[in-house]
């Protein structure tokens, strides 16, 4: 019974969730790999708090429940039909009738099997993903992560972005699934976005970022270089993001401009 009653929960917020990405049609970028997602999704939201109509995944709403409620912005109903019951009518009203909506959806995107990231896939379509590192075995297939980061990386489009962390090998050779342009980041002389002279000291640890041709200077009270790649990661997509609202603000200009004319 659980079983069906689980089935059906997923298959109707699936539809709920289609409904009002067609609906509203935001960017979404997924952020992906096996540590530090939601640290960089929250590092994302955190730079880009001033921006009109920007969210995320509450908590870690990342799977095949999880993340429709995410998009829908909607508790977990847990074990409770009762509550289950609310948050389905909640579902139905935000998808049909709700007006604002984000432009901008940030969304963690969870593995636990293989499989997951296809069906996560038929629910929402990225324009941009970042992956930061992939480890972890899983006891059937210690390739499982690989091949379903692989399927990830290959859905984004000709016009969207991979963000890749260039010190990690097996993030790197995602490179050859990817038909979106890739930008490359880390601490390797190759890489788009360059981590350079990353010192700790009592506080925790500082470095310089080469971005775009310009150079900046960032600290942070975290230590470990994983924290430095997860900040990179994040500062990458927010100037990602940037660019495409830029882009589209100019042309919605253009085309008022037209129409005056």
């Amino acid at each position: 019974m659980k079983k069906i009653f689980k089935f059906v929960i997923e298959r109707y917020l699936k539809l709920l969730t289609k409904i009002i990405l067609w609906r509203h049609n935001p960017l979404i970028v997924a952020v992906a790999g096996s540590t530090n997602k939601t640290f960089i999704k929250d590092q994302i939201l955190a730079e880009l708090k001033n921006e009109e109509k920007v969210r995320g995944n509450p908590r870690s709403f990342n799977t095949e429940i999880g993340l429709p409620l995410a998009v829908l912005f909607l508790p977990s109903g847990y074990s409770s039909i009762f509550k289950w019951v609310d948050v389905l009518l909640a579902g139905t009203y935000i998808s049909v009738f709700k007006r604002n909506f984000p432009r901008i959806l940030v969304l963690e995107m969870g593995v636990q099997r293989k499989g997951d990231i296809k069906y996560l896939l038929s629910i929402i379509k990225p324009k941009m993903v970042v992956i930061s590192d992939i480890g972890g075995n899983f006891s059937d297939n210690k390739n499982v992560i690989d091949e379903e980061m692989a399927r990830l990386v290959s859905a984004i489009p000709s016009e969207g972005k991979v963000i890749l962390n260039m010190d990690h090998d097996r993030v790197k050779n995602l490179e050859k699934y990817c038909r979106a342009p890739i930008i490359f980041y880390g601490k390797n002389k190759k890489a788009d976005v360059r981590i350079k002279n990353v010192r700790n000291n009592s506080n925790g640890q500082t470095f310089d970022l080469e971005l775009s041709g310009r150079k900046s200077h960032l600290e942070t009270d975290l230590f470990g270089l994983h924290n430095i790649h997860s900040l990179t990661a994040a500062r990458v997509v927010t100037s990602e993001i940037r660019k495409k609202t830029k882009s589209k603000t100019k042309i919605k200009t253009k085309n008022v401009k037209k129409k005056r004319n």
